[in-house]
């Protein structure tokens, strides 16, 4: 029986090296693409010594669309992995151009070269952002309303149309998943230098002795702090894994989360009590535009129709990053 192999975009990643090693571990063969920009090389010289193999590695940028040709063409993959992608909400509003390039356009062209190569299965990283600021304190279904408050989220929301052109083509399947607020890590080697998201922020503010910011404290929620869904980063890889070999049709979008809400305060308090720092000073800073009060997954798709459940808890999730 012929090994799998499938081509990992953003595979230098946090997310992307943490799916290339699940993937790696079932038996499928990898080669991974990332610009460098932010993915780094040492996190797949990690993955090459734990799994005793060597993983190619293509720096070429997700716009060079000659040069993924030509590795689509050298190669006979069964499937695509797409986390390449510009993530941050602030740099989007800045660069809507940049980032309708990177998140849509190079998606497009990514799918339709896939298309004319053979390539059949096709997994999208996706965001909770295509929800934007829900005005309930429901978790968002798959099917509920769609209102992105920054180019990030519209990016993302507009690749996911053409991901499930694809998909619905027949022939091919795949789906896009939409990842709540990413944590932890199954390795030091592996972890998230993201300056974006919430924990490395902490962290970051701790490193330089400075106090952490908690931005808002008059939301509508239990403690006053925004609420989120913290899905571990080895749950989002296992996500995938399941949907790469799944044999019947999925659902071409679906939510990757706990189903379980954790606020900002609860965030920093875990944090500041893994590195023994409880009594670290905290700034409480007023509101910033955007930020929704409430922001979880339901995960009633994943488990019906994925047959997905996460498995680490908030607590493994922290603890891991020490």
């Amino acid at each position: 029986m012929n090994r799998e192999k499938w081509l990992i975009t953003g595979g230098a990643g946090y997310i992307g090296t943490h799916i290339a090693d699940l993937f790696i571990a079932d038996g499928k063969d990898v080669v991974l693409l990332d610009s460098l920009y932010q993915g780094l090389s040492s996190r797949i010289d990690y993955l090459c010594k734990k799994h005793n193999t060597d993983i190619p590695l293509e720096v070429v940028d997700i716009r060079d669309y000659t040069a993924i040709e030509n590795i689509l063409e050298n190669n006979n993959f069964s499937g695509i992995v797409h986390t390449a992608a510009l993530k941050a909400v602030g740099e989007s509003v800045e660069k809507p151009d940049e980032y309708k390039e990177v998140n849509f356009t190079a998606t497009t062209e990514l799918l339709n070269l896939a298309q004319k190569h053979g390539v059949k299965k096709f997994l999208f990283s996706s965001t909770a952002a295509v929800y934007g600021s829900p005005d309930t304190m429901d978790p968002c279904k798959e099917n509920g309303p769609l209102a992105p408050i920054s180019p990030y989220g519209s990016t993302k929301l507009d690749a996911e149309s053409k991901v499930t052109e694809f998909i619905n083509t027949p022939g091919n399947s795949g789906t896009s998943l939409r990842f709540f607020n990413v944590v932890g890590t199954a390795a030091h080697e592996l972890l998230d230098n993201s300056i974006e998201n919430l924990v490395p922020i902490v962290l970051g503010k701790l490193s330089n002795n400075e106090a952490p910011v908690i931005f808002g404290t008059d939301y509508p929620t239990e403690d006053g702090t925004c609420v989120r869904d913290y899905v571990d980063v080895r749950d989002i890889a296992a996500a995938h894994l399941v949907a790469a070999n799944a044999t019947k049709p999925i659902p071409a979008i679906i939510n990757v989360g706990t189903g379980r809400g954790a606020s900002v305060r609860e965030i920093v308090k875990l944090v500041l009590e893994a590195i023994n720092k409880s009594d670290a000073q905290v700034i409480e800073a007023p509101r910033r535009a955007g930020d929704p009060a409430f922001l979880c997954a339901n995960v009633d798709l994943a488990a019906t129709e994925l047959g997905f459940k996460s498995k680490y808890s908030l607590e493994e999730s922290i603890r891991s990053l020490f």
